[in-house]
C-alpha cells in the first residue's frame, strides 16, 4: 500500500512539473503605409505588468515561462505607440519567430 501511495504521489508531481512552457516570440513592428520598422513601440503582455520596447530597427523578443494543467496557454501582447492605433495579438505556439506586426497611423 505504501508503494502505491508513493507511486501516485510521484505521478501527480510529474504531471504538474511537466506543465511548464517556455514561450518565445520574436519579430518586427512596421508601419502599415511605409513598411518601415518602428522603434520604441511599447509591448505589454495582457496578463502581466511586464513591458518591453522595440529596438531602433523595430525588433522585439519576448520570452516567458507559462503553463498550466492542460498545456501552454496563449500569450496576448499589445503593441502601442503614440500616433498609431493600438494592436493586440495572440500567440499560442512554443516558439514564434519572424513575426511581423503592422501598426496603422491614427487619423488626424
Amino acid at each position: 500500500m505504501k508503494i502505491l501511495n508513493v507511486s501516485i504521489l510521484v505521478f501527480i508531481v510529474a504531471i504538474f512539473v511537466s506543465c511548464d512552457c517556455l514561450q518565445h516570440i520574436q519579430g518586427t513592428v512596421i508601419d502599415a503605409e511605409t513598411r518601415l520598422p518602428i522603434k520604441k513601440v511599447m509591448i505589454q503582455e495582457k496578463n502581466n505588468a511586464r513591458v518591453l520596447y522595440t529596438d531602433s530597427l523595430g525588433n522585439f523578443e519576448f520570452t516567458a515561462m507559462t503553463g498550466g494543467l492542460f498545456g501552454c496557454h496563449k500569450i496576448s501582447l499589445s503593441f502601442e505607440k503614440e500616433g498609431y492605433i493600438k494592436t493586440n495579438e495572440k500567440y499560442k505556439s512554443c516558439c514564434t519567430d519572424n513575426v511581423v506586426v503592422v501598426l496603422e497611423k491614427q487619423a488626424k
